[in-house]
């Protein structure tokens, strides 16, 4: 939260969202077929995902821009740690999956410019951590269209993925209206299509139901209207269809959730948001951005700044004559 202008007290408080990027080293293995063609079963539980697009929704209607066309970066929080850990839904925890991809390094960049100056600080830290040459390469991000933008400037050869989790929301929504006897059975029934890379057969069934509830040219829906419910739900789709082959993705040994970049929101959040929390100078909050980044990072690139830089108040050099020299003298 900062104020309209520095200075003095609160006034004309808003919220001001970060931009946050997660560049991580992963180790996995390709295979020939896909390692886990069916859903995850935390996505065939209910109670967990009316939880999960309960979280969605509530972060979407915060914003005042479209998910499409948005500068804010929503935030999932730990609901999205969970994406694709079915096992921790009982009471026993199983182990991890073997075919998941395993983090080996991350490092991360924040920041509370613009798109359009966020882009060029990720593909520098891209370039420092050697990811343009790496044999398999992915970028992945939800619907926002400057993720797309960023992509297509810095990353066009990197893999696109849109997280598996911000379609299934909108899928949810539109199962209420297009099914509202049964709901649940479509839910399950498009999910595991998007699940399994038969993104076009579910735009099939929606576009079937859009042309038995037409609406005019010049008709303006509001957002409770069921034919704009399921209006959304095609639009996201259709924009990011490309980027859901979630098949092809596994095989190629990538991640299909922005799950890591979302639990690494919250530990930047821990420092820079906070209830009764005001940032009367914006620019202070960019320089904590910088800091907390860094002390994140996996690389240990905060302590060797803070032990080699010149003139450290924190770091004594030692002054003692070496022994051998003082002998000889």
């Amino acid at each position: 939260m900062t104020p309209d202008k520095a200075g003095r007290g609160v006034h004309d408080q808003q919220w001001k969202e970060t931009k946050v990027s997660c560049l991580l080293t992963m180790s996995s293995s390709p295979s020939d077929e896909d390692p886990h063609p069916e859903l995850p079963s935390c996505f065939a539980n209910k109670k967990y995902v009316e939880r999960l697009v309960g979280e969605l929704r509530s972060v979407r209607s915060e914003t005042q821009e479209s998910l499409e066309n948005s500068e804010s970066l929503p935030e999932i929080e730990e609901i999205l740690d969970q994406m694709l850990e079915s096992e921790n839904l009982s009471d026993q925890k199983r182990a991890r999956p073997a075919w998941r991809p395993k983090r080996l390094m991350r490092t991360c960049i924040a920041s509370m410019v613009s798109s359009d100056q966020f882009g060029p600080l990720v593909a520098g830290e891209a370039q420092r951590r050697g990811f343009y040459d790496a044999q398999r390469r992915a970028f992945l991000g939800d619907g926002l269209g400057w993720n797309w933008t960023l992509h297509k400037t810095y990353f066009s050869d990197f893999v696109p993925i849109v997280d598996f989790v911000h379609p299934l929301s909108y899928i949810y929504q539109a199962a209420q209206v297009i099914a509202p006897g049964n709901p649940w059975s479509f839910y399950l029934k498009a999910t595991t299509d998007c699940w399994q890379g038969r993104v076009l057969d579910l735009l099939k069934r929606l576009r079937a139901w859009q042309a038995a509830h037409p609406t005019t040219p010049d008709e303006t829906l509001p957002d409770h209207d069921p034919r704009k419910i399921v209006q959304m739900a095609v639009t996201y789709l259709t924009n990011n269809q490309k980027r859901m082959d979630y098949p092809a993705y596994r095989k190629e040994g990538l991640p299909v959730s922005t799950s890591m970049v979302e639990s690494l929101i919250k530990e930047i959040n821990y420092r820079v948001k906070g209830t009764e929390k005001f940032w009367n100078r914006p620019e202070g909050a960019e320089a904590i951005l910088q800091v907390r980044t860094a002390a994140l990072r996996d690389d240990d690139r905060l302590s060797e700044w803070i032990l080699n830089r010149p003139g450290s108040y924190h770091y004594r050099r030692t002054t003692a004559v070496p022994e051998s020299l003082a002998a000889a003298g």
